[in-house]
């Protein structure tokens, strides 16, 4: 329990306050007189900075975190919100790449958003993917307000983008010829796209065919060979059928250690640093192959910048990758996990559903009306569904991000996970080092 004030005290207050004979328009006060008591609930608008005279701030009180802030002297009530931490990645453990989509606003995040009344929240209209309802809300604990600055990545892929360049990644894999202009496209390429190629693109990546044919396709072949593709077994069955299954089951995975010299091999033809990567292997159950993917690794974040190698028993089948080189464009500012939180209710930042829960819940069975729908009863309230969604964590990481003309970044982006387990994302950085300029779209 506060003891009351001394008049002395008041006194002291008053006269470093540096409102004191302002004078309020009756607007704001209109506005102050209707802020509720501490123990009443009401739902509030979150949108842009309120603004306001320095000399006015004095007299205005504002409900904070639970308990009230009175004046310009800092004088509160009520415990302080415990702040939720925000995840970063760290040397021996990299975070998982975040998604985020295209800079460019061409429909990669959602689009159509309606702000709505509620605490904290943001609803938006428009939207139906994995089964969830067309508006959501977001209902966020307290984060740090502290702003801080993080580094900003780009991809230049023309650091090694030429004849030349093509022609020394084409002979790290065994592809030899003339190198040539592509004519689908642009870029360069060595090598028979009916057998082995390397393809050097202008997007900024790399493709390698080494002709090997895929196991499935070998199969087929014996099986046609032996039976052709109508012929029955004495006992009925598909002579092709159980030809392609006893074929398959004897087709052997490559080795892990195939598997692993064949993904530094592609690597290092593509010039990246295997030991900067996060490599996954996929086994492909039904082709005998195995797919690795390498996830190149920028300042403890596992990025979206992949390379993918398809493995069979005699060597690499196929491989694809971007050819650029990471570089730095320097430290940028950054909002902080606080505001990073309120731009879910933000439409101009559209938090981007990165992940939801494959269990969707069983909407029962149709049963089909049987007659007309009734009359609602008067003054009753109008269905508009909106999904919560209370987010429990967040962490800072890395996301690629596409420019306008296929620039590519890797930039500061903040993930929110909610008690449902969908997955959110939105830019960090500071919105004046966002370009917010549109072009007119044909």
């Amino acid at each position: 329990m506060h003891e009351p004030f001394a008049d002395d005290d008041i006194r002291a207050v008053q006269a470093a306050d540096p409102a004191e004979g302002a004078v309020a328009s009756a607007a704001l006060r209109a506005r102050v007189a209707g802020i509720p008591a501490a123990d009443r609930t009401v739902p509030v608008r979150h949108g842009r900075r309120w603004l306001m005279p320095i000399a006015a701030a004095g007299v205005v009180l504002a409900a904070i975190g639970g308990g009230y802030i009175w004046g310009t002297g800092g004088i509160h009530f009520g415990p302080a919100p415990v702040l939720l931490a925000v995840e970063t990645g760290a040397p021996n453990d990299p975070a998982a790449p975040i998604e985020l989509g295209d800079g460019t606003g061409n429909g990669s995040e959602l689009d159509g958003v309606e702000p709505q009344v509620g605490v904290q929240a943001n609803a938006m209209p428009g939207f139906g993917w994995w089964g969830y309802p067309n508006r959501h809300r977001f209902i966020v604990p307290a984060f740090d307000p502290s702003p801080s600055h993080a580094k900003v990545f780009a991809v230049d892929a023309g650091v090694q983008y030429s004849a030349e360049d093509a022609a020394r990644m084409a002979s790290v894999l065994g592809v030899t010829g003339e190198v040539r202009a592509n004519e689908f496209g642009g870029g360069w390429v060595r090598g028979d796209y009916s057998g082995a190629y390397f393809d050097l693109s202008v997007w900024g990546t790399a493709s390698f065919n080494s002709g090997i044919p895929d196991r499935v396709v070998v199969c087929e072949d014996a099986a046609t060979a032996l039976h052709g593709r109508e012929k029955r077994n004495d006992d009925g069955t598909w002579a092709f059928g159980q030809e392609m299954i006893r074929c398959m089951a004897d087709t052997p995975l490559p080795s892990d250690e195939l598997v692993h010299d064949s993904v530094s091999l592609f690597l290092a033809a593509i010039g990246v640093d295997d030991d900067a990567v996060e490599i996954t292997l996929t086994p492909d159950d039904s082709g005998g192959n195995v797919t690795a993917t390498a996830a190149r690794i920028v300042e403890n974040n596992v990025t979206e910048l992949v390379a993918y190698v398809t493995v069979s028993a005699q060597g690499i089948m196929n491989a694809f990758g971007p050819i650029g080189e990471v570089v730095s464009l320097g430290e940028y500012p950054i909002v902080s996990p606080a505001e990073a939180a309120a731009r879910l209710n933000d439409p101009a930042f559209s938090p981007r559903l990165v992940s939801a829960p494959d269990q969707i819940a069983d909407p029962g069975e149709y049963i089909p009306p049987t007659a007309p729908a009734r009359v609602p009863d008067a003054g009753s309230a109008v269905p508009w569904r909106i999904d919560e969604h209370e987010i429990v964590s967040a962490r800072l990481g890395l996301a690629l991000l596409n420019g306008e003309n296929g620039e590519q970044y890797l930039a500061p982006t903040y993930e929110f996970t909610a008690a449902d387990d969908t997955v959110w994302s939105v830019v960090a950085l500071a919105e004046d080092e966002l370009d917010t300029t549109t072009t007119a779209r044909g």
